[in-house]
Order: structure tokens, then C-alpha cells, then sequence
């Protein structure tokens, strides 16, 4: 295993159970979650022939892979990344051949869905990347001067926390001075707001999910949350401009899509994403 990594785990509480993931000795899962933890380690026992079919569905690759290309390049030599609620991991299937020498410890509170990101980052794991079954807002890692790692990573995840402060403190507590802490949550996009209103639909900004999860959208407060713990200005952006699941337009999916990577050219036109890109992204350096 990456060498680094390999410190980072050893000066945790964590085990490896036998089939490549870290579980803390005495977890933590925050009281506000574990109706969802249910319901998501219950999703997360559906077996999948073809995971990229599955997550072309939820996102567009091209897009994201474009994205951790960006991510990465801010990266030092040698640097360690946290991908927090990083699923079934599949971000970092390339990064042997990108960054050989960066390592990706993977965290999420659901844990059937790292045996998923077994399956689909395969000989990686145990190498450059680690998986740990660990909680957003009580990460398992010791408060030190010098931080942890250089650079973490999170998709879709803090969305879904209650405690938003909590889990933002928690990432800066870890994280190294000078080092980057980036979140993807869902944008209010203006398009899709509108298209509900004419089609007499509710469109949810924050709040539970009926019968589901908790959900708060990208929003500004959030924005002054994180300035605030990292005493930094954020660098905002949007991603997937032409691919919205709940509006049935999953086309530029897949990792082989053309119109995929003229996605990835819509999300850098900051005037056009604003207005159709679903997700809004928050970048600060510590």
C-alpha cells in the first residue's frame, strides 16, 4: 500500500475486516442519519451487472472525470486525498495511470457501498487507494498542526448532512495548511426550477426528502459557513450542464459520450452554468 496511506491508517482506531475495509473500533454515525443509514445500506445490497451503466444514470462521466483531472492537478507529488462519501469510488479508477504517486482514502457511511467500490476500483484498493466505513461529521483521525492530507474530495454528500457546520469543521480540522478542500452539491438551477413551476411540480430546496433523506441544495449560506471555518474565499463553479436525471436527460452519461465532453466545456462558461448546470461547486485552500 502507498506508503503514506498506510501511516494515515495506522495512527487510527480502524481494522481492516478482512475483505480490504477499515472499520473504526468504536464507530460513530451521527444520531440525525441512521434512519438514512438504514435505508441506504438497504439500496446498497442490489447486486449490479454493470456499474458505469448505473452511474451514467447519476452522473456524467465525462464531466467528472474532467473535473477530478482538475482536482489532481493541484495536487503536490506524493499528496494524500480524503474522499468523503466517496461510494462506490469510481472517481479514482484512472489515477494509477494519472497520478502514480497520489493515494485516495475513501470514506463513507454506508458501508455496503464500499464493497460496491471493491468491485469497481479492483487491484487499486490495498495499493493507491483504502476504503474506511467512517462518518462526515466524526472522522477518525487525530488533530494535528500539520494536517492530514492535502486535498479532499466530496460529490454529493454534505447535501445530505444536517449538521453542514459540523461536517465543514471536521474537514478543516484534517486538512493541511494550504491544502484543498472541494464539495459538489446539487444547484438550485434556475432551468430546472422553471421547468417544475410549469409542469405544477414542488421543487426541493432544503429539508427531508418524504420518506427518503435529507437534501439542502448548494446554497449561499453554506458558501459563508465554509469561508468562515477556513477564513479563505471560495472559488465557486458548476458542473453538468446538459445532464439532469430528474429532467430524463441522462444522454451525455457515459465515458464515451461526445456531447459529454462538450459538457465539459459548457461547465467552465460561468454565465451559462449559473443559469443550466446542476451542480454548483465550492473550491477553498485552508
Amino acid at each position: 500500500m502507498n506508503s503514506k496511506l498506510a501511516s494515515i491508517l495506522s495512527k487510527t482506531n480502524c481494522v481492516e475486516q478482512g475483505d480490504g475495509i477499515f472499520v473504526s473500533k468504536t464507530p460513530k454515525i451521527s444520531d440525525l442519519q441512521k434512519d438514512e443509514v438504514v435505508l441506504r445500506e438497504r439500496i446498497a445490497k442490489i447486486i449490479y451487472d454493470d456499474y458505469f451503466n448505473i452511474i451514467a444514470k447519476n452522473h456524467s462521466i465525462p464531466v467528472m472525470d474532467s473535473e477530478v483531472d482538475r482536482f489532481i492537478a493541484k495536487m503536490p507529488e506524493g499528496a494524500i486525498i480524503l474522499d468523503i462519501g466517496g461510494c462506490w469510488g469510481w472517481h479514482w479508477r484512472r489515477i494509477a495511470k494519472n497520478r502514480p504517486d497520489i493515494g485516495v482514502l475513501i470514506i463513507d457511511f454506508v458501508r455496503n457501498n464500499l464493497a460496491h467500490a471493491l468491485n469497481v476500483l479492483g487491484p487499486l484498493v490495498g495499493t493507491q487507494v483504502a476504503l474506511m466505513h467512517a462518518d462526515a461529521t466524526a472522522l477518525p483521525f487525530a488533530t494535528t498542526d500539520e494536517g492530514i492530507f492535502d486535498g479532499i474530495w466530496t460529490v454529493q454528500t454534505f447535501q445530505h448532512i444536517p449538521d453542514f457546520t459540523k461536517a465543514i469543521k471536521e474537514s478543516h480540522r484534517v486538512l493541511k495548511p494550504r491544502g484543498y478542500f472541494i464539495n459538489y452539491s446539487l444547484h438550485k438551477t434556475p432551468l430546472n426550477r422553471s421547468v417544475y413551476k410549469i409542469l405544477g411540480k414542488s421543487y426541493h430546496c432544503e429539508g427531508m426528502v418524504k420518506g427518503s433523506f435529507y437534501l439542502a441544495r448548494a446554497n449561499d449560506h453554506q458558501l459563508e459557513i465554509i469561508e468562515k471555518i477556513f477564513s479563505s474565499k471560495v472559488v465557486e463553479g458548476f458542473a453538468e450542464c446538459l445532464f439532469h436525471p430528474d429532467l430524463k436527460l441522462t444522454f451525455t452519461g457515459r465515458p464515451d459520450s461526445l456531447i459529454g465532453r462538450l459538457d465539459v466545456f459548457l461547465s467552465h462558461i460561468r454565465s451559462l452554468a449559473f443559469l443550466i448546470a446542476r451542480q454548483r461547486i465550492f473550491l477553498v485552500s485552508k
